[in-house]
């Protein structure tokens, strides 16, 4: 028996904008919310560049799950506590991120009228009876299980880190003057960092994955009032819909919501929303487009030299002509260099990047590289956060340092580094309490059954949530402890 998806997807522009800069994808395996951003500068194109870039993974997934198992298997690095061919997915959805960054880069290099697009990328890859989670953004995923709502994503926005330190709350959020201020998104820069991890489902729980045309509308308390109703996905659908109309409806509307079950039929492949209406050049058609220039024969190039000599010198300037030419021809790659050097440096003491000092984490001035053996970076604070308690895949970022735009970006991922920490040390508190004192079951109640998950981070009975405690529930994805 095997776990399997039945779905039901909706897009639509909203009840303000003209047209819908948003992307979804809903196939068998695959559940996928795209928001494009930058209004003029194409943010319809940009969602549509990543669902189809995803689309294109969803229809060669077994094939591209093998080729990351082999060059994970041929690394000499010892993988014994690998978790196998559930790193294999997450990497194959790391590489199509980076895949469609870079096309987003080609697309802009073509046409800089389209600099400033962006997306969002939100949504579940089915493998294994487990799903892999995929987040950069501010789309979210949700999981319905026993009547409860639970966030299964965090946003990557600046009002999303206030809710985090305390300073507002959720409802305030949806107020906030900046709450459109996305800090992580695939928008052409190497900041694209999503979030990855894994989901435990059983059979009758609910997925919802949405964009913030809904959840930037209402709080999860409003969106479980529907979510959680006992009815089928269509009703739930024109209720969601609803209320963010009700609300305003000033953004474009997209969700897929599916349900978990047993060896159903495989759904439909459904495309939506910008994805579905746009045409975006792949790779070799864009290097097909180019212009092919050719040089000059060197015959040609010395005749056209010659005539204009010929008409414009006289012998003797010629001659001199020569010198000046040869000098400019040995000075001006030096001043080049120099000066080019000269910006280089300037512009990468505008830069900030977060990693290790030490034992601990820390926020650096510069770019974590060096120039004949001098650094190129400065050490602005060092934060009492220690690398040991985060997650491994967010101490591995810090020690491959995670560069960011600007110094407001760095200081929030800093104040996210250090909540990530504090989550997974009182986990492992949690656990070890668990472990040392379990607590007996009532003589009159037999125990809930509970499925240990060594190689996972969430176990299989409750539901992932920013809200609850570590000691019930598992990390947020990509928090694995």
């Amino acid at each position: 028996m095997a776990l399997t998806l039945a779905y039901d997807a909706h897009t639509e522009v909203g009840l303000v904008r003209s047209n819908n800069q948003d992307s979804a994808l809903a196939t068998p395996r695959m559940l996928i919310v795209a928001d494009g951003m930058g209004g003029a500068a194409a943010g319809d194109l940009a969602s549509a560049v990543a669902v189809q870039e995803i689309a294109r993974t969803d229809a060669q997934l077994d094939a591209r799950i093998a080729a990351a198992r082999a060059e994970r298997e041929a690394d000499p690095v010892d993988h014994e506590e690998d978790a196998g061919s559930l790193t294999d997915v997450l990497t194959v959805m790391a590489n199509t991120l980076n895949r469609a960054n870079e096309r987003l880069v080609e697309l802009v290099e073509d046409d800089p009228s389209l600099a400033g697009m962006g997306t969002t990328v939100c949504g579940f890859v089915l493998h294994d009876d487990r799903l892999a989670v995929v987040n950069i953004g501010d789309s979210r995923a949700y999981l319905v299980r026993d009547g409860q709502l639970h966030r299964v994503t965090r946003d990557h926005s600046w009002v999303q880190t206030l809710v985090d330190e305390g300073k507002i709350t959720e409802a305030e959020a949806l107020e906030h003057p900046h709450r459109s201020l996305v800090l992580r998104v695939l928008n052409g820069s190497p900041q694209h960092e999503p979030d990855l991890g894994w989901l435990e489902i059983v059979p009758g729980d609910r997925l919802l994955v949405c964009s913030d045309g809904l959840c930037g509308l209402a709080t999860d308390a409003e969106l479980a009032a529907i979510a959680t109703a006992d009815a089928d996905r269509p009703a739930i659908i024109a209720e969601l819909v609803a209320l963010a109309h009700a609300r305003g409806g000033h953004d474009n509307i997209t969700l897929v919501l599916a349900d978990v079950a047993i060896d159903g039929p495989a759904g439909p492949v459904l495309v939506l929303g910008s994805a579905s209406t746009l045409a975006v050049p792949t790779s070799a058609e864009r290097t097909a487009s180019l212009p092919v220039v050719t040089d000059p024969t060197p015959d040609e190039a010395g005749e056209r030299a010659m005539t204009e000599e010929e008409r414009y010198a006289l012998t003797g300037r010629r001659r001199l002509g020569s010198r000046v030419r040869m000098a400019l021809a040995f000075l001006l790659p030096i001043v080049a260099l120099a000066g080019a050097g000269g910006i280089w440096y300037s512009y990468t003491q505008t830069q900030y990047f977060v990693g290790p000092n030490d034992a601990n984490v820390a926020l650096y001035r510069g770019v974590p590289d060096q120039l004949a053996g001098l650094p190129l970076s400065t050490l602005l604070e060092t934060d009492d956060t220690e690398i040991a308690n985060l997650p491994p895949y967010y101490a591995e970022r810090v020690r491959q340092n995670i560069r960011t735009p600007d110094l407001a970006a760095a200081r929030s991922t800093l104040v996210e580094l250090r909540q990530k920490a504090a989550q997974c040390v009182a986990q492992r508190e949690a656990r070890a309490q668990a472990t040392a004192t379990p607590a007996p079951a009532p003589p009159s109640e037999s125990p809930e059954p509970q499925t240990p998950a060594p190689q996972s981070p969430e176990p299989a009975s409750p539901a992932p949530t920013a809200e609850v405690t570590p000691a019930t529930s598992p990390a947020p994805v990509g928090e694995d402890c």
